[in-house]
């Protein structure tokens, strides 16, 4: 497999803590652990992490469509999975439900694989280098939390 362009690695980082997350969830869930525990985790990760990654992506990969009409489809998914994940995140901050934390680990982790085996690859081939220069100017400094960071490991 290719490196991720370096423009793309702040999101790619990102995206590790997210699958991070996705089976620190499962092992909670797995390990029967405290589902307000749980709830409150994916809180923090929400309001820590995914939700200011939902936002860079929109904002800095949403425009590539204008360009390269052969983005329309992978970025419309990655907007309409990032709604339903959204969606999910909002029934979790109402109620500890193990439905939601299963749907929440799986379409997380299936949404990342997607940005990284699809669209992340796909963008890297159509992007010209004054493209790129933007994208990666946009992205410079952006951080990459590690949501075990999390005060309580209800997962161990």
């Amino acid at each position: 497999m290719a490196k991720r362009s370096i423009e793309l690695q702040p999101l790619s980082r990102q995206h590790h803590n997210g699958l991070f997350f996705c089976l620190l969830l499962e092992k909670g869930f797995k390990k029967n652990a405290d589902r307000l525990l749980m709830k409150d985790f994916c809180m923090f990760f929400w309001e820590t992490d995914l939700q200011h990654h939902f936002e860079l992506e929109e904002k800095h990969l949403q425009p590539l469509m204008m360009k390269h009409s052969e983005l329309i489809e992978g970025i419309t998914r990655m907007i309409l999975e990032h709604a339903q994940i959204k969606e999910l995140f909002s029934k979790n901050a109402a109620a500890a439900d193990d439905d939601v934390f299963t749907a929440l680990y799986q379409l997380v982790e299936k949404h990342i694989r997607f940005e990284e085996r699809e669209l992340f690859p796909f963008i890297e081939t159509l992007l010209t280098p004054d493209e790129f220069k933007v994208i990666g100017q946009a992205l410079e400094g952006e951080s990459d939390h590690n949501c075990s960071a999390y005060p309580i490991k209800f997962w161990e």
